[in-house]
């Protein structure tokens, strides 16, 4: 039997037949075998340094604004806990990469060492959707203008929030309390805010930012203070090293695999992803090229899940052409 074609070949073939010419290589399977996604990223590489620096995560409002007052109370005192987003490193379903950070000429390694269930009360900004305002009442059209800069964000997402439940057709005045709006955490409180307890504006009309919605809603705002169940995340910093030597030496030990002598399949693949969109996707049963892939980089026993189970992931780190990548591989039964 002839041998099976290398990926760079097979592309070179495309639109010619390429199906027929390598029958009975295993890299062309049925379609209804598990997908395997080999993500990579940054495209292009980084350096090792940034590969594991640490950059704290600014998704929820309370964090984000307070992001550098966070940041430094962690980097000084060496603990620091937050409420219902951790500034990370964190992965709830698997073990976060590793990252650090340089503070007054050492450098830390930064980790969420605690995640506990936690039942606060708080104050919750929020639109309920109606049908229309009271005739005798005033409806304001650009209620951000004028507020803070804070207030104009929690105003913004507020509305967000609730033109998604009429897309969704969801009772926001149902829902639970901090499932409707803007959860006051801390250290964003009630003090600093014109919102709560008592909202500038009762009525509001907005232009929704949906092709779902052809027409402007009018919103009715709320503040409610109750009861929030969410997550407390503990975090540590440890002193691990003195100069960049001294750091890169521990970096280079989450490397996971060299791949610049590896074999043509495996670095046709590595080269697809690191000057592609970073993507590489193939069926069960998988090529000889991602199985040695996976093998260099010590994924061990990559199978599907199991029926009742979405998706099984793993996270490792390689060297290829002078660059380093942080990858993620996800087997789904889809």
């Amino acid at each position: 039997m002839s041998p099976c074609p290398s990926r760079r070949e097979l592309l070179g073939l495309a639109g010619v037949g390429a199906t027929a010419i390598v029958a009975g290589c295993s890299r062309f399977v049925s379609s209804n075998g598990a997908r395997y996604s080999l993500q990579s990223g940054p495209r292009g590489g980084t350096s090792l340094l940034e590969l594991f620096q640490w950059s704290p995560r600014r998704q929820a409002l309370h964090v984000r604004h307070y992001a550098d007052e966070l940041v430094a109370t962690l980097l000084d005192s060496g603990e620091l806990a937050t409420v219902a987003q951790p500034l990370g490193p964190y992965d709830p379903s698997g073990t976060p990469p590793p990252a650090y950070v340089e503070h007054e000429d050492a450098y830390y390694r930064v980790r969420v060492t605690g995640v506990e269930s936690v039942s606060l009360d708080r104050w919750e900004f929020w639109f309920e959707p109606v049908e229309r305002a009271p005739a005798d009442a005033t409806v304001v059209d650009a209620p951000a203008e004028g507020l803070s800069e804070l207030d104009a964000e929690i105003v913004e997402r507020a509305t967000q929030d609730a033109i998604g439940a009429v897309v969704n057709d969801r009772d926001l005045s149902s829902a639970d309390h901090g499932e409707r709006g803007v959860v006051y955490f801390e250290p964003m409180g009630p003090d600093e805010s014109g919102l709560v307890p008592d909202p500038p504006f009762e009525y509001v009309r907005v232009e929704p930012d949906t092709e779902f919605l052809d027409e402007k809603r009018t919103l009715r705002a709320r503040a409610a203070k109750g009861s929030v169940t969410t997550k407390r995340y503990v975090h540590e910093t440890e002193r691990v090293a003195g100069s960049r030597s001294e750091l890169l030496d521990i970096l280079r030990t989450h490397i996971d695999a060299t791949l610049d002598d590896a074999a043509g399949d495996v670095r046709d693949i590595v080269t697809e992803i690191s000057v592609g969109n970073g993507i590489y996707t193939e069926r069960e049963p998988i090529s000889d090229g991602l199985s040695h892939l996976l093998e260099r980089l010590d994924i061990e026993n990559p199978t599907p899940p199991d029926p009742n189970r979405g998706v099984r992931r793993w996270s490792r780190h390689y060297e290829y052409d002078g660059a380093y990548y942080r990858t993620t591989l996800r087997i789904r039964n889809d």
